[in-house]
C-alpha cells in the first residue's frame, strides 16, 4: 500500500472515531433585560435543548431571586467570565418579539433618559405581554381530522414530555400552559410547545389575564361555486322559504359588487333571516360557510362631509421637500411651521400615501386622545384598513390585537399618542408629530420618562426615515433648531380656501368688573349698597356675552375654553381666611358641583364639602374661581335654549366619549362647547365662528419658565378653531394682564415677534434652547429624610462638577404630593460649555452610582428619580 493510501485510511478511520462520539454543544449565554430599576442586564446559561429556540429579542422565563421573571434577551455569547451562572427556564417566543431596530432604539432610550433596559422593553411591549399572560394549547384540526396516528407515535418514542403533552391534549380541547406544566411537572415546556407548533400539531393561542385576548374570529358566508354558476332565477325558483330566498337574493347581488365573502352576522341583520336558514342553504349546496380572523378595529362615530382637497402653493412646496428624502430614502426631520388651518394634515396625509407607495410604513402621533376621531378619520378615508390605532383608552385586547396586526403587516400606518412611537412596524418611512409643541409627549409619572418626539427623532435615524414635526406654535427649541439648521424649516403662512384668520378682541377683565360694579353700584338703593362686597362678577364678559348671543341667533358655533375643571377651584371662609387644602397634598381642593364634593386634581383625595368653616363655624363660605362645572351652568342661566356640551376629564373618563362628544357638536345646529385644553387643539368644524378664551392667565401664573410660552400656544391655537371656512371667525380673550407680551403677540398672531422676545430672556436665564435640563427628585413620608438625602446627592454631585450649574437642593413648587415629600436638584448645563451634554450626564451617572453603593442610598425610605428634558418644573 502507498503511503498516500495509508495516510488517507489513516484519516478515514480518526473520523469515524470522532463522528461515533457523543457530540457536545458549545456553551450559549444569554444576557436578559428584565423590568426590574437596575440600570444593568443578568446573564444566564442557555441549556442545550433551548439553544434553538434562543434568538435575540425573544421573551425567555428565568429566575430571578426566589421567584421567576420574564425578560428579553438582548445579547447571546459563547464566552463569559461570570461565575455560578443559573440556567434559563423557557423561551416564550417561537419568533421574536423584538426586532434589532426595536432592541436598539430601547437601549438609547434606556441610557437617555436613565432607565433599566427592562423597564423600557417593558414599557414598549403591550399590556399583560408576560409569562403569566394565559396560554391555550390544543391539537390542531388537521391531526384530529386526519388521525395520524403513526405521528403521535413517533413523538412518543422520541420524547417523553411531547408524549404527555400530547396525551392530554388530545381527551381535552383546548389547556392553558399553567395546567400543562402542572400536570406535567415540568415549568420548562415553552420551547416544547413551540416546536410542536412549528410541526403543525398543536395551535397555541394567547391571552390576556383578561377574557378574549385570543384572535377574534367570525363565520363570513359566500355563494358556492356550482350555485355561482347556475342562472340566478333557476337557484330562486328552487327555493320555497321566503327567508332562504331572501339570503340568497343578498349574497347574489352582493358577489356583483364584490369576491369577498360576507360577514354572517351583516347579513343576517340586513335580511332579518337564521342562522337555520343559511345552514339549511349550505345543505343544499349553495352556500360555503368559513372562519375567519377579524381584528377588533377601534371605530369611530365621527364623520365629515368628504371633500376635493387640491393643495395650494405653500402645501405641494412642502409636499415636495418632504418626498425629496423620503425617495432618497434618507434621515431628516421637518419642522412644518403653519398658520392654524393651513393644511398641515393634508401635508401628512399626501406624504404618507408616497411613503406607503415605496413599500414603506408610517406613524402618526397625536398629542391627546381627544384629537384621534378627526384624524382617524380622515386618514381612513383615503387609506381604509391599513390604519391601525393605540391609545390608552384601548382595551388590553384591543391594544394586543392592534400590536399583533401591526407587527404582521397588516396595518401599514399607526396613529395615537406619545406610546404609538413603539408601535410594531417594519421598514419604516415616514414619522409625523403632530403638534410637536405638547407636553403630553412627554411620559412624566411613570419609567421611562421619555419624551415621544425625541424618540421619534432617533427611531427615523435607525430607519433612513424621515420626521415631520408639526405646529402652528412650535416649541421654542423646535424653531430654533430649524433657524439654526438641525432641522428644515417649512412653512404654510396662509389658510386654505383663502379662508381668513380670525380677529382677535382683547378683554381687560379688572376694567369690566370696575365698570360693572360701578354700574351696579349707580342701580342699588344705599341701604343695599353694603350687599356689594358679597358681589362677584359673572366668568363672561359683556362682549363675549353679546358675541355668544348673536352666533347662537345665526345657528353657527362656539367654543369656550376655561383652562381648570370643577366648578371652583377653591373654598374660601371670608372671615377668618380658611381655605380647604388636600390632606396629602400642598394644593387646594377643587369644588365639583354634580358630587358637591371636594377633590384633588393631584392625588385623588375626596371629602364632603363643608356647609360651616372648619375653623370658625362661619357660614359666610365662598367659591372662589372658576372651572367648567361653574361656566356651564353660568352658560346655561344665559342661554337657555342653547345646548352646552362641556369636554373636560371628568365628561371624557369614558371610553368613546370623546367621539360621542365632537359627533354631538358637529351634528348640532349651532351649539357651544366648553371644555379645558381638550377643545384648543386640532379640531375642525367648519361651523365654529367665534371662540371665547374665559381665563387667558391660568397658565401664565404657574412658577414655570415655560409659562409664557404655553399661555401663547393655548391662546393661538384655541383661536385657530374659529372662522376654518368661509365664514369669518372671532376671538375674544378675556384676561387680567392684557399687556403680557404672550397675551399681546397671540392677540396679534405673531409667532416670529413672540419667538425673538421669548429667546431673549431664555438666553438672560439660561434656559432651553440654551442649556441642557436634569431635574433629580427625591420623595419620601419624611421630610427631614428627604432634604437629608437630596443634600447628600448635591455634595456628590458638586465634587464631579466642572461644567454646568446646580440648583438645590429645595422644596418642589407641589411640595407635598399623595403625602409625599418632593425635593428637587435642578441641573443647567450650559450647551456653549457642554453641546451635547455628555459631561453633565456623565456627572449625574457617577453621582448615581456612588449615591446608590453608600448606606444611606440603600435605605427605601426615600425614592429617586431622573427627569432628563424635563417638561414640567412643578
Amino acid at each position: 500500500m502507498s503511503c498516500a493510501a495509508l495516510a488517507f485510511s489513516f484519516a478515514f478511520l480518526t473520523f469515524l472515531l470522532w463522528a461515533s462520539q457523543p457530540f457536545e454543544m458549545q456553551p450559549l449565554f444569554a444576557d436578559i433585560a428584565l423590568p426590574v430599576p437596575l440600570e444593568k442586564t443578568f446573564t444566564y446559561i442557555v441549556p442545550p435543548e433551548l439553544q434553538d429556540a434562543a434568538r435575540l429579542g425573544c421573551r425567555a422565563l428565568v429566575p430571578f431571586g426566589k421567584k421567576h421573571a420574564t425578560g428579553v434577551i438582548v445579547k447571546l455569547a459563547h464566552e463569559t467570565t461570570i461565575p455560578n451562572l443559573k440556567s434559563i427556564r423557557d423561551i416564550l417566543d417561537s419568533q421574536p418579539t423584538f426586532s434589532d431596530e426595536m432592541l436598539k432604539l430601547t437601549r438609547w432610550i434606556a441610557d437617555y433618559y436613565f432607565a433599566s433596559w427592562g423597564e423600557v422593553l417593558k414599557a414598549a411591549s403591550p399590556r399583560g405581554f408576560t409569562a403569566e399572560s394565559k396560554r391555550s394549547v390544543k391539537l390542531t384540526r388537521s391531526l384530529e381530522q386526519a388521525g395520524d396516528a403513526s405521528q403521535v407515535e413517533n413523538r412518543k418514542r422520541k420524547e417523553s414530555v411531547q408524549q404527555r403533552i400530547l396525551q392530554i391534549l388530545s381527551r381535552n380541547d383546548g389547556v392553558t400552559i399553567r395546567t400543562l406544566q402542572k400536570k406535567i411537572g415540568a415549568k420548562g415546556i415553552y420551547s416544547t410547545l413551540n416546536r410542536l407548533a412549528a410541526d403543525g400539531l398543536v395551535m397555541i393561542e394567547e391571552q390576556l389575564p383578561l377574557s378574549g385576548r385570543k384572535p377574534k374570529f367570525e363565520k363570513f358566508v359566500r355563494l358556492s361555486a356550482e350555485a355561482s354558476a347556475r342562472p340566478n332565477e333557476e337557484l330562486l325558483g328552487e327555493l320555497t322559504g321566503s327567508k332562504q330566498q331572501k339570503l340568497l337574493e343578498a349574497l347574489i347581488n352582493h358577489a356583483k359588487e364584490s369576491q369577498e365573502p360576507i360577514l354572517l352576522s351583516s347579513l343576517l341583520k340586513e335580511t332579518g333571516g337564521t342562522s337555520a336558514s343559511v345552514e339549511s342553504l349550505r345543505a343544499k349546496g349553495l352556500v360555503e360557510i368559513e372562519v375567519k380572523e377579524v381584528p377588533r378595529r377601534v371605530e369611530f362615530t365621527y364623520t365629515e362631509p368628504r371633500q376635493k382637497i387640491v393643495l395650494n402653493k405653500y402645501q405641494s412646496l412642502a409636499l415636495e421637500e418632504v418626498l425629496k428624502s423620503a425617495l432618497a430614502k434618507e434621515y431628516r426631520t421637518f419642522l412644518l411651521h403653519g398658520v392654524t388651518g393651513s393644511g398641515k394634515t393634508q401635508v401628512y396625509i399626501e406624504a404618507i400615501a408616497a411613503v406607503l407607495r415605496l413599500n414603506r410604513t408610517a406613524i402618526v402621533l397625536v398629542p391627546e386622545i381627544s384629537l384621534t376621531p378627526q384624524m382617524v378619520y380622515r386618514f381612513r378615508a383615503r387609506f381604509g384598513d391599513a390604519v391601525g390605532v393605540y391609545h390608552s383608552r384601548m382595551s388590553d385586547v384591543e391594544r394586543y390585537d392592534a400590536w399583533r396586526r401591526t407587527k404582521s403587516g397588516t396595518y401599514k400606518i399607526v396613529i395615537g399618542p406619545r406610546s404609538a412611537i413603539f408601535a410594531p412596524v417594519e421598514n419604516l418611512g415616514l414619522i409625523v408629530v403632530d403638534e410637536e409643541q405638547e407636553a403630553t409627549y412627554k411620559q412624566f409619572d411613570a419609567v421611562p420618562r421619555y419624551n415621544a418626539r425625541d424618540v421619534a427623532i432617533i427611531r427615523a435615524t435607525y430607519n433612513d426615515a424621515v420626521v415631520i414635526l408639526g405646529s402652528a406654535t412650535p416649541s421654542v427649541e423646535s424653531y430654533h433648531n430649524a433657524l439654526t439648521g438641525k432641522y428644515q424649516l417649512l412653512e404654510l403662512p396662509e389658510r386654505v380656501d383663502n379662508a381668513m384668520l380670525p380677529k382677535i378682541e382683547i378683554v381687560d377683565m379688572v376694567q369690566e368688573r370696575k365698570e360693572v360694579y360701578a354700574a351696579l353700584k349707580q342701580e342699588l338703593a344705599k341701604e343695599e349698597r353694603a350687599q356689594l362686597a358679597q358681589f362677584q362678577v359673572s366668568s363672561i364678559s359683556r362682549l363675549l356675552r353679546l358675541k355668544i348671543e348673536d352666533r347662537l341667533g345665526n345657528k353657527q358655533g362656539v367654543i369656550l375654553l376655561q383652562n381648570r375643571r370643577g366648578f371652583a377651584p377653591f373654598l374660601e371662609c371670608p372671615d377668618c381666611g380658611y381655605v380647604e387644602m388636600c390632606d396629602q397634598c400642598d394644593v387646594t381642593l377643587t369644588y365639583h358641583l354634580l358630587q358637591k364634593h371636594l377633590r384633588c386634581h393631584y392625588c385623588g383625595f375626596v371629602k364632603p364639602a363643608p356647609t360651616l368653616c372648619p375653623r370658625c363655624q362661619g357660614i359666610n363660605i365662598k367659591y372662589r374661581g372658576f372651572g367648567t362645572q361653574r361656566v356651564e351652568e353660568e352658560i346655561q342661566k344665559l342661554f337657555p335654549q342653547s345646548s352646552v356640551l362641556r369636554m373636560d376629564l371628568d365628561t371624557t373618563a369614558r371610553k368613546g366619549s370623546h367621539d360621542r362628544l365632537l359627533k354631538k357638536f358637529s351634528e348640532e345646529e349651532g351649539g357651544i362647547l366648553l371644555g379645558t385644553q381638550m377643545v384648543a387643539k386640532g379640531l375642525d368644524f367648519s361651523k365654529v365662528t367665534l371662540v371665547g378664551v374665559i381665563s387667558a392667565d391660568t397658565q401664565l401664573l404657574l412658577p414655570d419658565f415655560r409659562a409664557s410660552e404655553r399661555t401663547f400656544q393655548l391662546l393661538t391655537q384655541v383661536a385657530g378653531r374659529a372662522g376654518r371656512r368661509e365664514l369669518p371667525g372671532e376671538v375674544v380673550i378675556q384676561t387680567f394682564q392684557p399687556t403680557h407680551y404672550s397675551i399681546r403677540h397671540a392677540a396679534q398672531q405673531n409667532f416670529k415677534n413672540f419667538y425673538v422676545e421669548e429667546l431673549k430672556y431664555r438666553e438672560e436665564l439660561d434656559y432651553p434652547p440654551f442649556s441642557h435640563l436634569l431635574l433629580v427628585e427625591f420623595k419620601g413620608g419624611n421630610e427631614k429624610e428627604v432634604a437629608r438625602h437630596a443634600e447628600r446627592f448635591s455634595q456628590l454631585l458638586r465634587k464631579l462638577n466642572s461644567h454646568f450649574t446646580i440648583l438645590g437642593p429645595t422644596p418642589a413648587v407641589l411640595s407635598r404630593l399623595g403625602g409625599q415629600y418632593r425635593w428637587h436638584i435642578l441641573i443647567k448645563d450650559l450647551k456653549r460649555k457642554d453641546r451635547s451634554g455628555r459631561f453633565a450626564r456623565d456627572a449625574l451617572r457617577k453621582a448615581l452610582d456612588a449615591y446608590r453603593n453608600s448606606a444611606l442610598g440603600k435605605s427605601r425610605a426615600v425614592k429617586l428619580i431622573v427627569d432628563v428634558d424635563p417638561q414640567g418644573m412643578m
